[in-house]
């Protein structure tokens, strides 16, 4: 995995000052958007999820003598970023398998420690600096074919293969058709990820303040993953359909979120005895709306100490946890 990807916690403190005023809310948005934020991109979908990962907390859940095994988080403050961390790793090992591995790896100009990996929208993602002509000349004699190009960006289709690759000077995206959603399209997907990192379409916070408001009040070091609905409040199926699972036994949960519009969290694993921080804000279209009660009994059940601030239409919450995760 290390000879893959890696992450970086910065963020991108530009845009301040706007104002949402979809939630009746005329106060300025506080906090930066994560770096990754311009290649989140817009799609028809009301239901939008996304997560991203940093490379030393993924080396430290799955490889590192810390959280690999042990006590199975039942705490969806841990368990979702976690199933994130599972479904990152799987992506990576494809990609570790394709025929564009070796492309992805030779054309790779990324700092280290300055590499990204989001999963948004059906793709996969690493986010850093890439050779674009380098990476069109080796896709190109691994047998991948161009279906989409511009000045900004191209995408790939593999003549032995149902991945798709789209490549722009900034993220290396890829995708497959997924066998239980017959309406995606990874060939639209991919071409959509890579025209936003371009620049060639706008990306999803800059014609959505809630949206924006909401990344602008989560933490994004470590692990960070998003549930939001442009809709007042999250859809049935929405909180109960799994946005992806580890085949063993975890996936995601997000039904304590009946009446809410949004979660971001944010989960930090600190140390070798695999202790961890935890965050999450909680936004609601009202006031009246807010269920902090129900938050409390779902949310952060094994921390050592947690806490809940319910500030307007939205929750805050913060939590801390011992080894309980580690391998004895």
């Amino acid at each position: 995995m290390a000879l893959l990807a890696g992450c970086s916690e910065a963020s991108d403190d530009t845009g301040n000052g706007a104002t949402d005023e979809d939630d009746g809310s005329n106060e300025p948005i506080d906090g930066d958007l994560p770096t990754y934020a311009s290649m989140l991109p817009t799609n028809d979908r009301s239901a939008y999820f996304y997560g991203a990962i940093d490379v030393g907390t993924m080396t430290t859940l799955l490889e590192d003598e810390g959280a690999e095994a042990g006590e199975e988080p039942t705490d969806p403050l841990v368990g979702n970023p976690v199933v994130v961390a599972l479904l990152c790793s799987f992506a990576i090992q494809q990609l570790s398998s394709s025929a564009g591995r070796d492309a992805y790896l030779d054309n790779n100009e990324t700092p280290d420690g300055e590499e990204q990996f989001v999963y948004a929208d059906g793709v996969y993602a690493f986010v850093g600096s890439y050779d674009r002509d380098g990476l069109a000349t080796d896709l190109e004699s691994a047998s991948y074919t161009v279906t989409a190009e511009t000045d900004a960006y191209a995408v790939y289709t593999n003549d032995g293969s149902d991945e798709v690759v789209g490549v722009a000077d900034d993220v290396y995206a890829y995708s497959y058709p997924n066998g239980s959603d017959a309406d995606f399209d990874p060939v639209a997907a991919v071409e959509r990820t890579v025209a936003t990192a371009a620049g060639d379409q706008e990306p999803k916070h800059e014609g959505d303040a809630k949206f924006e408001r909401l990344l602008r009040a989560g933490e994004n070091g470590g692990i960070a993953c998003c549930l939001y609905t442009d809709s007042d409040e999250f859809a049935p199926e929405t909180l109960s359909d799994d946005q992806a699972t580890d085949e063993e036994s975890l996936q995601f949960e997000f039904g304590a979120l009946d009446g809410a519009f949004g979660i971001h969290q944010q989960l930090v694993v600190t140390g070798t005895d695999a202790a961890a921080t935890a965050s999450a804000v909680v936004t609601y279209s009202s006031e009246a709306s807010v269920d902090e009660a129900r938050l409390e009994s779902a949310l952060g059940t094994q921390a050592e100490t947690v806490d809940f601030v319910t500030t307007g239409s939205s929750v805050e919450i913060d939590a801390e946890y011992g080894g309980q995760f580690a391998r004895e």
